[in-house]
């Protein structure tokens, strides 16, 4: 008894001197995020970088007893930023490729986010190539979305513009010069439905299926070799996971099913 009890106190200190060490390894985590795409990460009034990635990133660095340094960059500069070391991380709704990694790692999944159309609400579509054929169709530039559409509708006679990011797509949406937005839900919601300039428009369609592209999770992108970090920062999502912190924030920005947490973890 007294052996098992002295192991099991032996284990237990030795756990939380290896815990203590490697959050000490970390001082300042760099994160790149491109912050216009509410819900997930965005610039509130004050200039701040918010957002539902936002509180996971700081979350994770709370536990790793580090400083969170949030760097805004374009969404196509986010994995030659994290090659280049400019970064430590992309965490900035980006799903989990098998194209992507090839070039960099990624964390444990976070979740899975529905991806929809968006379109007047006097029309008629389906996300597929038939429905919108001879139309125009707008995503952001090095996002899933765009490799869906140019994949599955673009040889189909479907002109997919791709942009710097929603906030132009929007914009040529509203306007007339597209004729539906392709995103994840949440963002069209947050980022164009419940403006003034989105009233005439809706959600449209199905949610869109494709297991080879837009089905993975979305995680946090590291780079390849960067085993400490990336291993630390497993384990902060499987905690968060575990006690309920990760459910905890994802009510905060979002109606049930909108995002779907993992059930388990790697």
């Amino acid at each position: 008894m007294k052996k098992n009890l002295l192991r099991f106190l032996t284990l237990a200190i030795f756990s939380t001197a290896t815990a203590t060490a490697a959050a000490q390894d970390f001082t300042e985590i760099r994160i790149a995020t491109e912050a216009g795409y509410p819900p997930f990460e965005y610039l509130n009034p004050s200039g701040e970088i918010v957002g539902y990635n936002i509180e996971i990133g700081n979350e994770i660095c709370k536990r790793l007893q580090a400083e969170c340094v949030w760097i805004d960059q374009s969404f196509d500069s986010l994995i030659p930023g994290l090659q280049a070391r400019k970064f430590d991380l992309a965490h900035s709704t980006m799903t989990a490729t098998d194209a992507r990694r090839k070039v960099i790692d990624f964390s444990a999944p976070l979740y899975v986010v529905a991806s929809r159309l968006v379109a007047n609400k006097d029309k008629t579509l389906e996300p597929t190539a038939d429905s919108l054929k001879g139309m125009r169709i707008g995503v952001q530039q090095g996002t899933t979305m765009e490799a869906h559409a140019r994949k599955e509708w673009a040889p189909n006679g479907v002109e997919v513009i791709a942009y710097p990011s929603y906030t132009n797509a929007y914009i040529d949406l509203a306007s007339g010069r597209i004729d539906a937005s392709f995103q994840e839900a949440p963002n069209a919601v947050q980022g164009f439905l419940t403006k003034p300039e989105g009233a005439n428009f809706t959600l449209m369609g199905d949610t869109v299926k494709d297991s080879a592209i837009l089905n993975e999770p979305i995680a946090i992108g590291v780079r390849k070799g960067n085993k400490k970090l990336k291993d630390a920062v497993d384990q902060a999502i499987i905690d968060m996971q575990a006690d309920g912190t990760l459910a905890a924030i994802t009510a905060k920005y979002f109606e049930p099913g909108n995002v779907e947490l993992p059930s388990t973890q790697p």
